[in-house]
Parts: structure tokens; sequence; C-alpha cells
């Protein structure tokens, strides 16, 4: 049981070791290996469900689960009942598939329909963690920022790696820019995924001094931020490394762990491109993403030669690493054309009065999809001329979205990202809290 047999560990040999701190609350180690212990007795004997409403007590039911040797499934507090019942549901039907090997069950993310369940033993996350913390330059004396909900696999990925290397978590329950800003103040590590980051970046703290203006400011702790869930545009990773910050990034997926890392500039793979993670064999096949390796879930579907997909496209790069082209459904096909909706958003991304933005292809009757935006606006005012005249300026008329709407917050996956297929589906059948601008 590695996840509780490190934990009891660190409790044996630095009780009032911090553990979790933060606004959801402040356990040392000793405080958090007495309540799994309560918690194990009282488990039932099949399996422990745990929603990221708190994020401490989400924690403390993994490390229960884990002492009793029992699956824990994950589930978004936010979901509907009907959809956390037929989550579940799913989930239980895969666990006995599995039966005595599942130790943890989360959910990939996008889908419009039930959540797909990722089934996994705890030793398909524990057995990367040296070469992750190697690579990162996490270390116990860290305290490790989780500002999204840990039903997104990439943060709680982050927190259980911490907690097992004794370092301090500092979560918080849902993603929030002002909570995360003055909380980077005070932690060293931060995960976050690129529009996070992005959304951040004006806010980043200057380690080296005070924040200009504010003298009576410590200087911040903040050293290192790992990113990972889409591609991490050039401008924000500069201007991270501007103030005095290591970027590490990453590409996984729910399904198969970690796949390939970047720590420009300490390698030579270059902009963009991954090397593979220790342990994992990358194929490229058609085009088409594989990964071989001993951190897969128990529940993705393999080839005859252990490789197993989600669907990414990728590319070897002149020998020097691989690039992540995102998957097919990302691309809209407009009129003969095909447009990436990623290249899409990062352009909008650039502009003042976007914070955030979805880019998706609304069903049109003569030319199959045509490009909606639909934005998260930065400030109180958003021009259908402005964002017209932006797009005419910075991209091809063919990506040029024929549709823009505002709305105050975009629906989100587990991890942070803006949730294509739940935003596409509300834009057509008229669920999405969104204003057209005309």
């Amino acid at each position: 049981m590695p996840i509780s047999r490190d934990v009891l560990r660190r409790a044996e040999a630095e009780p009032q070791r911090p553990a979790i701190v933060g606004p959801c609350g402040v356990l040392d180690f000793a405080d958090l290996t007495a309540r799994a212990r309560r918690q194990a007795t009282l488990l039932p004997e099949t399996r422990i469900v745990l929603d990221d409403a708190d994020p401490v007590d989400l924690l403390v039911g993994l490390v229960a689960a884990d002492l009793a040797g029992l699956p824990a499934v994950v589930v978004d507090h936010a979901w509907p009942r009907s959809l956390r019942d037929a989550a579940v549901a799913a989930a239980d039907r895969v666990l006995v598939r599995h039966q005595g090997d599942g130790r943890l069950v989360v959910f990939s993310s996008g889908t419009t329909g039930t959540p797909k369940p990722v089934v996994r033993t705890t030793a398909s996350w524990t057995h990367s963690f040296p070469s992750f913390s190697a690579i990162t330059g996490v270390c116990p004396d860290d305290t490790v920022l989780i500002p999204g909900a840990m039903s997104g696999s990439l943060f709680l990925f982050g927190a259980v790696h911490a907690l097992t290397l004794g370092a301090a978590v500092h979560p918080l329950p849902r993603w929030s820019r002002s909570q995360a800003s003055q909380a980077a103040r005070q932690c060293s590590v931060v995960h976050l995924v690129p529009t996070m980051l992005a959304a951040l970046a004006d806010d980043l703290p200057d380690r080296s001094s005070p924040r200009s203006g504010r003298p009576s400011d410590p200087p911040s702790r903040l050293r290192l931020v790992i990113c990972a869930g889409a591609e991490l545009p050039a401008e924000v990773e500069s201007t991270a490394r501007e103030h005095g910050l290591e970027v590490v990034e990453y590409y996984g997926a729910a399904e198969l762990s970690l796949v390939g890392y970047r720590t420009r500039p300490r390698d030579d793979a270059g902009p963009g491109r991954f090397k593979p993670f220790p342990g994992v064999e990358v194929a490229i096949d058609n085009g088409v993403l594989r990964a071989r390796s001993p951190y897969l879930s128990l529940s993705v579907e393999r080839d005859a030669d252990g490789f197993a997909t989600v669907g990414d496209r990728g590319a070897w790069v002149d020998g020097q690493g691989f690039v992540v082209h995102g998957r097919p459904d990302q691309a809209i096909h407009t009129g003969g054309s095909t447009v990436d909706s990623e290249g899409v958003e990062r352009f909008l991304r650039t502009l003042p009065a976007v914070a955030d933005v979805a880019v998706v292809g609304m069903p049109h009757a003569a030319l199959g999809q045509v490009v909606a935006a639909v934005i998260e606006p930065a400030g109180d005012v958003l021009a259908l001329s402005g964002l017209r005249a932006a797009a005419a300026q910075g991209l091809a008329p063919q990506a040029r979205p024929r549709f823009w709407y505002a709305t105050d917050r975009l629906p989100r996956t587990g991890s942070g990202k803006p949730a294509r297929a739940q935003i596409l589906a509300g834009l057509c059948d008229g669920t999405l809290s969104a204003r057209l601008l005309t």
C-alpha cells in the first residue's frame, strides 16, 4: 500500500511536519494519519466514493482507502446526482473486471454523457514518483499549490506525489485566480494547466524581490511551475521565466499517466518537443501517438504489443523528441477547410478582452460546421467589432469565428480546461448560459 505506507512513515518520523496547509484546513502528518486510521475502520467492504468538495476530506479518504485495501472512486462534486450515480455505477462495473487490482478510479474529462472511468493500481502512479521528483526537482521541503479540483487526475496526481514525498499540500477546492494568486506567494511549487498559468501571468510574484509598489510584501517562495493538460504557449512560458520561475511541462493523460516531459532550457528537446518519460516507450504509427509503460491504467485498451493511445496525434522531430498535435475531434471541418480549434483559441487568448475562450464547430447545413467562439470576458466590455477586427488581422478567413458568444464562466473539465464537448452541446440545445454578441 504505497500511499499510506509513505504517509505513515512520515508521521512516525516527523509527526508535526505539515501535510496539508491553506484555507481548506491545516493537518500535520500525525493528524492526517489519525483521521485516516479512524475512517478506515468505518469504510464499507466494497469501495469508497470521494468527491472533491473538500480537498482535505478527499486526501484523508484516499489514505484511509489505501489503509483498508479498498478502491477509491473520485468524483466531481459539481456533477448532478444522476450523473454521479451513473459514473459510480460505471466505475463499479469496471472494478469488477479488475477485481483485487484496481485501487483508484478517476474519470476522463470532456464527455457529454457518462464520464468514462479510468481504473488504475496505486503503483501505476507511485512507481513514477522518484523519476517525477528528479525531473521536476520537487522535494520534501516544498509547499505544493494544487489550485484546481482534485477530481481532475492532473491535480490529484500532484497532491498524492507531494504527500508521499513529505511535502506540504496547499489545495484549493476550485480554481480561483485571486485565491491562486495569493497562495502562489506562500508556496514554492504549483501545478497548473496552461490556461491557468496564462490567467496568472500578470500576477506571478517575483521570488527575488517584493512586488513593485508593495514593499511590505516579502519575496515569494514560488520557484517552480509544473504545467500539463494542453499545449503551453511560448509567450506564457516566457512570462513565467521572466519572473525567475523554472517551468517543467509534461504530456500525459488520465488513461496513460506520464508520457513525456520538457524542462527547457535544461534539456535539448527544443520548443514544444517532449522527451519520453523514464520507463515509457513512445511509438507514433500513422500519426497516432501510442505509449507503453508500467504507468498505464488497468482499464485502457492495449494492442498486442502492450501499447495504448487516447487518440492524440503526434510526430517525431529530428530525433530530438516528439510533438503532440492533439486529437482529430479538435478539428473543425467548414466549407472544405479544416480549422484547428486550439490554434484559434491560442490566438484569441492573446486579446486583452479575452480571459479564456473555447472554440467549437457548430453544425451547419451547407458548410458542415462553422467556427464559434465562446468567450469568458476579461472585463465588463466585450465589443464584437473589436473581436472581428482582431480576427481579421490574425486569423485566416476560414478560421475566423462566424458566431461569437460571451459567458460569465466557461464549463470546465476536472483538470480546469474548457469542456468543449459540453460547451458545444449547451450551445446546440440552449442549456449553456451564454449570450450571442451582435
